[in-house]
């Protein structure tokens, strides 16, 4: 099965970068698999994850009552409709899968999404706040563990 990971986030926005730092943890520690980082999605990456059997989307989520460093394991049917769009201009990931499988695009059959409470999205820094920077090692782990679980990790 060709499964690809993609982090998504912003790396100079403290938690915002955590999708990417925890798909750069999975890569180092399975460095056969494929893997991405971007800071838009949308549009921007669906040409990325054409020809892919399978998606593990990790990403950071902010919800009302949500403690920073817990991690939802989420399918795209949770995301059917999204208030609003980045700008006017774009659409968002899950607009633009539908889209495309419209157009028989060959989108992964199989798209897990991994969401991870955050706290601060807006300071500038290349560090993620520290509850949610000591959770990247166990849910780098469970990643693996739950979507790759041939491998000797």
């Amino acid at each position: 099965m060709k499964t690809l990971v993609l982090g998504l986030g912003n790396t100079i926005l403290s938690d915002d970068g955590v999708g990417i730092h925890i798909a750069r943890h999975i890569k180092e520690k399975l460095p056969e698999i494929d893997m991405i980082e971007a800071s838009a999605a949308g549009f921007r990456v669906v040409d990325e994850i054409i020809g892919y059997d399978k998606l593990i989307l990790i990403d950071s989520i902010k919800t009302k009552n949500g403690q920073p460093g817990t991690y939802y394991k989420l399918g795209i049917e949770e995301f059917k409709s999204t208030l609003h769009h980045s700008s006017p201009h774009d659409m968002n990931m899950f607009d633009a899968l539908q889209l495309m499988k419209k157009h028989n695009a060959d989108l992964p059959k199989e798209i897990i999404i991994y969401a991870i409470e955050v706290e601060d999205t807006f300071t500038f820094s290349e560090q993620c706040t520290e509850k949610v920077a000591e959770v990247i090692p166990e849910i780098t782990s469970i990643i693996i563990r739950d979507q790759f679980p041939s491998s000797k990790i």
